[in-house]
């Protein structure tokens, strides 16, 4: 018996698709993608990689040696560490950091943050204002650590000629350690509060204005607002500040070599940073004052992670 179904018709039934047949194409179109991907990103990680990455692990390893910058350098494992703990002038470096970085970044916190609230008014020249409190930001610290190096000269500097008009004996600011932090402190504040009034009224005009005008209606007055708006909503700007102020605060270097150094004789006021440059290009101990590097390091990593452990006490975010 003949067939009533069409002898073509075998050949228009469409084939099934085998798995994976078509997926070709667009496999060739990611790996495509990728390939692209990694050569637009390839030049700015061959010089993380060369530059920081390599530069790292050398330093790493240059830490457990004797390189005097003049010879290859000598493997002594762990003695550069265990002189550390009993370097005298390692610990003096260390808390005189310390006792420039506490006040300079708690003042430096707060006069900002007046001087932000301040120019976040209708003040008439604000604009000015506001410039003119940045400009020692862009200033350089050579120039900076020099204008005031002859300030402060117990001489000819105008401070202590200031000083002397009103029948007071100016100290030698840059001479005596006691004074001189004081001295280095002024010019840290200088240099710095412009900045982080920057960062601080970016953080007011980001808080929105409903929140005043609805404390305004139940009477809450300017130091109520401040205190229940206005630094809850800043916690997470004074903690990118406290961090910023304080890493800056502990390498702290340029204003250090200018303003205190007595010729060749190293300075009245030695910071961790300074001493690290003292041991590596004075003393050509170059493998010690990696390894001072590292402990440089060791610290601020010790502070950051405690500030962010502590954060979620007292930082509130949106």
């Amino acid at each position: 018996m003949m067939s009533l179904e069409h002898p073509v018709s075998a050949t228009l039934t469409p084939r099934p698709r085998v798995e994976g047949e078509r997926a070709a194409p667009r496999w060739n179109a990611r790996r495509r993608t990728a390939v692209w991907g990694f050569l637009l990103i390839a030049p700015m990680m061959i010089g993380y990689t060369l530059f920081f990455v390599l530069p790292f692990i050398a330093s790493f390893l240059l830490s457990f040696t004797n390189w005097t910058l003049l010879s290859a350098p000598v493997w002594v494992g762990l003695d550069n560490y265990a002189r550390l703990l009993r370097d005298t002038s390692f610990q003096e470096s260390l808390q005189n950091t310390v006792a420039l970085t506490v006040p300079n970044v708690v003042l430096r916190i707060t006069i900002s943050l007046f001087i932000a609230l301040a120019l976040n008014t209708k003040l008439k020249f604000r604009n000015f204002y506001r410039t003119l409190f940045f400009i020692p930001v862009l200033t350089m610290p050579v120039a900076t650590a020099t204008v005031w190096q002859w300030l402060y000269d117990p001489t000819y500097g105008p401070i202590n000629a200031g000083l002397a008009t009103f029948g007071i004996d100016g100290p030698s600011w840059l001479l005596q350690p006691e004074w001189t932090v004081v001295a280095l402190l002024v010019v840290l504040l200088w240099g710095g509060v412009g900045y982080d009034m920057i960062i601080y009224l970016a953080g007011l005009q980001g808080i929105p204005r409903d929140y005043y005008e609805a404390a305004q209606l139940d009477g809450a007055g300017f130091w109520r607002q401040f205190r229940d708006i206005t630094v809850p909503l800043l916690t997470p700007t004074i903690f990118f500040l406290l961090i910023i102020a304080l890493i800056n605060s502990f390498q702290v270097f340029d204003l250090v070599y200018i303003m205190t150094r007595i010729d060749t004789s190293g300075t009245t006021f030695p910071t961790l940073v300074y001493y690290i440059y003292e041991e590596g290009f004075r003393n050509f101990r170059m493998g010690y004052a990696v390894t001072l590097s590292w402990a440089l390091l060791a610290i601020l990593i010790v502070f950051t992670v405690v500030q962010f452990r502590l954060q979620r006490r007292w930082v509130h975010y949106e």
